[in-house]
């Protein structure tokens, strides 16, 4: 064999494993021999890798030599979730149920019954001016209202229909009473 057939084959060997370094991301065109098994030399034989991810997670494959008989598995059925029991109470607002950072999904969701304070009150029509002061309702949107109708409590007047007309009542609630008439007309009416 002459030196200039073995040289030739060294290249042909060179550049079957340059090609081969390059399409791995780990050589350039322009790499020596000895850059070339210097690289080769610095791969880190990682075996036979097995790695189990869950959803949602990524597994990052180690750079160097792998042997070929690993696996990276899912993980079948939930079998190994680490799944998560929610309670919430319900709101006027529409709200996700999800599970916390760590969790997988959720084991069960418990809604707890809706409280007195988001009861359906979309069909009441009273408003403030219909409710008595010093007493609260709900409207319509679930806001508190005060009652604005005063309060005057019992009423007691006398009327004397000779000189008036009528008698003027306060506006509001009153707890009752009379409108009594003065002895003007009785008199008045004795004399005729």
């Amino acid at each position: 064999m002459s030196v200039a057939s073995e040289v030739s084959r060294i290249q042909t060997d060179r550049n079957t494993i340059r090609n081969a370094l390059i399409e791995w991301g780990q050589a350039q065109t322009t790499d020596t021999l000895d850059t070339l098994a210097a690289t080769i030399s610095g791969l880190q034989n990682r075996g036979a890798v097995d790695v189990e991810v869950q959803e949602g997670q990524t597994y990052t494959i180690p750079q160097g030599y792998h042997n070929g008989s690993g696996t990276v598995k899912g993980v079948a059925g939930g079998g190994n979730y680490q799944l998560q029991a929610k309670s919430v109470t319900p709101t006027k607002n529409e709200q996700s149920v999800t599970p916390d950072e760590g969790k997988y999904g959720l084991s069960s969701v418990t809604v707890a019954a809706i409280p007195e304070a988001y009861q359906d009150v979309t069909s009441v029509t009273a408003s403030a001016a219909d409710v008595l002061a010093n007493k609260v309702i709900i409207d319509s949107t679930g806001q508190t209202v005060a009652g604005t109708i005063p309060v005057n409590g019992p009423v007691s007047t006398t009327f004397d229909p000779l000189s008036q007309t009528s008698v003027a009542i306060a506006a509001g609630y009153t707890t009752g009473g009379s409108v009594t008439l003065t002895g003007d007309l009785e008199s008045a009416l004795a004399a005729i």
